[in-house]
């Protein structure tokens, strides 16, 4: 099959979800809303390949921070709005398919080549670099994950990575030239920058109530929530120097750089001081919230929040959202202290009043207006090229990246791509603040240069990318697909 798709990946299109295991960091958030139905340890099977609730945790778990570092309001709701769940599903799906085939293939990871990818792993070494049975074991704990469980999924990992190196695609000689005379085309043109700052706007009371009227359920009061919050603090908590390092010792796995290595004890020293306070008043917050939902103690402070109020963290404002009046949530850390809190009443949204919503609405309005009349002034504008007032000194192309006169490097880049996937001779690109107006005054073939080399990455992986997606496909009708629960079928 591979000596198959290795001479037919022209007709192969698109890409490949391969496991990888970029969020070692990454906590416990959940499965969301699943039920898994009555198999003990599996959600399905693809083939041969079983998928273990395990698998899908980690995985879930995985995507759901890399959402999360990129987007800090995303939370429980969001992710099943998304479909995380079933975008998970599908990602082992397709795994599970590529491990039959490495299977029918013979392709496999020994148990010698897990151990040394895990302890490979930056997160499971001391200050000294070398691999911590302690750390890896905790880490394990602190995820809920068996070691074999864990060390499974390293070992599917490595069988896909061996696979994928076995369909080695280079580009062919005419494929480059095809890509290489794409960069080597170069336009001369003139624009026009039309920005919304240049557009004049007037409003009345008039016509922002009208246009309030109009959009009023646009204008809704936050979210309320009133709480009752009971602190426990760790301020007069003692810890040593010896506690200090054994508890670093412990879970150093948590004290990582954007490298992904574990920071020195002496550059954390503070932040695990007070983790490990924290984990110290842990058993007396248990019990302090005990007494608190029995009335045998009474609130630190009552108030009333607007969502994601930054008294609040953003892990507790998850929570809060999650749950239901009534409920007493789990104590959470903040700063020096742990919270218990009682959702006493959700406030939900209600619509503003004219008055109440009045700024937000003139803001909203001459915004409005301003589109309008930019988009105007934009369809004049495309008629005559020659009233451009800019142009390019010398021939643009996509080779070679440069900034735009009165252009920020984001949007020259923007401007540049669509001019050369575009086959209009005037045509208009939307930029962060309002819209250039361009003509493409002159085309030539530049002379050749030595860009075969740098391409040869890119050509290889947009038809590894085709190949895969159509290898998946394939796949997917000839191993059977069984799947244990309900959401996924």
């Amino acid at each position: 099959m591979i000596s198959w798709m290795q001479n037919n990946n022209k007709y192969l299109v698109i890409t490949i979800w391969i496991a990888t295991i970029a969020f070692i960091g990454a906590g416990f958030v959940g499965w969301g809303s699943v039920n898994f139905g009555s198999k003990s340890s599996s959600i399905a099977k693809v083939g041969d390949i079983t998928i273990s609730k395990a698998k899908y945790s980690f995985d879930y778990n995985n995507l759901y921070a890399k959402y999360a570092q990129k987007n800090s309001k995303f939370d429980k709701k969001a992710a099943e709005e998304l479909g995380l769940g079933k975008q998970v599903y599908r990602n082992l799906v397709s795994q599970a398919l590529l491990l039959n085939m490495a299977k029918e293939y013979g392709i496999i990871a020994t148990d010698k080549e897990v151990g040394l990818e895990i302890v490979s792993y930056p997160a499971f070494k001391d200050k000294n670099g070398k691999f911590n049975k302690v750390i890896y074991d905790n880490f394990l704990s602190s995820r809920g994950l068996r070691a074999k469980d864990f060390e499974s999924i390293i070992k599917d990992d490595l069988i896909i990575r061996k696979l994928n190196k076995k369909i080695n695609i280079k580009p062919l000689d005419y494929e480059k030239e095809v890509i290489k005379s794409t960069f080597n085309i170069g336009d001369k043109i003139k624009y026009e920058i039309l920005k919304q700052s240049d557009v004049n706007v007037t409003v009345n009371d008039a016509d922002i109530k009208k246009y309030w009227q109009k959009n009023r359920l646009n204008y809704l009061t936050s979210t309320k929530y009133k709480l009752a919050l009971l602190w426990t603090d760790s301020k007069d908590v003692n810890v040593t120097d010896a506690d200090i390092e054994k508890y670093y010792k412990q879970y150093s796995f948590n004290y990582l750089d954007d490298k992904g290595q574990i920071k020195a004890l002496k550059d954390v020293k503070d932040v695990v001081a007070k983790d490990l306070k924290l984990e110290k008043i842990k058993k007396t917050a248990a019990i302090e919230r005990s007494r608190f939902k029995r009335g045998k103690l009474k609130a630190s402070e009552k108030l009333t929040l607007n969502e994601n109020d930054s008294k609040l963290t953003k892990v507790l404002w998850k929570e809060i959202k999650e749950a239901k009046d009534g409920d007493y949530l789990k104590p959470k850390a903040i700063g020096d202290k742990l919270v218990t809190v009682h959702i006493i009443k959700t406030i939900q949204p209600q619509e503003m009043t004219f008055d109440e919503a009045k700024n937000l609405v003139v803001k909203d309005y001459k915004n409005f207006i301003a589109k309008e009349k930019l988009a105007k002034l934009t369809k004049e504008a495309m008629k005559d090229g020659s009233k451009f007032n800019l142009e390019t000194k010398d021939y643009i192309n996509l080779s070679k990246f440069e900034v735009l006169p009165e252009l920020t490097p984001q949007d020259s880049l923007k401007v540049i791509r669509t001019i050369f996937g575009s086959d209009k001779k005037i045509d208009k690109v939307n930029i962060s603040d309002g819209v250039v107006v361009y003509e493409v005054v002159k085309q030539k073939l530049l002379d050749s240069n030595n860009t075969n080399n740098s391409l040869d990455k890119e050509i290889s992986t947009i038809k590894s990318n085709e190949l895969m997606s159509n290898l998946i496909l394939s796949l997917s009708k000839k191993y059977t697909v069984e799947s244990y629960v309900k959401e996924f079928k």
